[in-house]
């Protein structure tokens, strides 16, 4: 807090605010003139009514994002937060009702555990299927007689013999 006699105007001081909380942040305000930190009590004597607001809201933010367990709502059209004690990655905010998960902080993966989600988005999962359709493939298949076709056939009824009607098919070799 200063102690000295203000020697700048009100619109000076005004510009110095606006710079300083768009700037520096709400915690680095100081005194234009002799540059120690401004308090609450500082800002609330000498800004404007919406330098205030801005700053408080800030100062606000900042305080409750201090608080151990507390979440934001990631809705883009929600401001709300709340305290999320429980050991459910589940957040549901009690304003607006969207659900994000707080170990992914993204909107919540409907029909999957965390474990799930992990798997899929990992790539894990798509290699894993590939694998299963390889040896699918491998087991229930053979390649076709063909010289040059090489396709996967599937014999399901009637005799053993095999004809290949794509190595008769000319566009199929191209």
């Amino acid at each position: 807090m200063c102690t000295h006699e203000v020697n700048t105007c009100n619109t000076c001081l005004s510009h110095w605010l606006d710079e300083s909380l768009n700037s520096r942040g709400f915690d680095k305000v100081s005194c234009p003139e002799c540059n120690s930190p401004f308090e609450h009590a500082d800002l609330k004597f000498c800004a404007t009514v919406r330098q205030f607001n801005h700053y408080d809201k800030l100062a606000t933010r900042a305080a409750l994002s201090s608080i151990p367990n507390f979440r934001w709502c990631l809705s883009p059209r929600c401001k709300s937060g709340q305290i999320h004690g429980s050991k459910n990655p589940i957040f549901v905010c009690y304003a607006c009702g969207f659900k994000h998960c707080i170990r992914h902080e993204e909107p919540w993966h409907e029909g999957e555990t965390c474990k799930e989600y992990n798997y899929r988005k990992s790539g894990r999962k798509k290699r894993d299927e590939e694998e299963r359709t390889r040896k699918t493939l491998e087991l229930t298949t053979k390649k076709c007689p063909g010289k040059r076709c090489g396709a996967n056939i599937e014999k399901n009824n009637g005799c053993d013999h095999m004809t290949c009607e794509f190595s008769k098919d000319p566009s199929w070799n191209t």
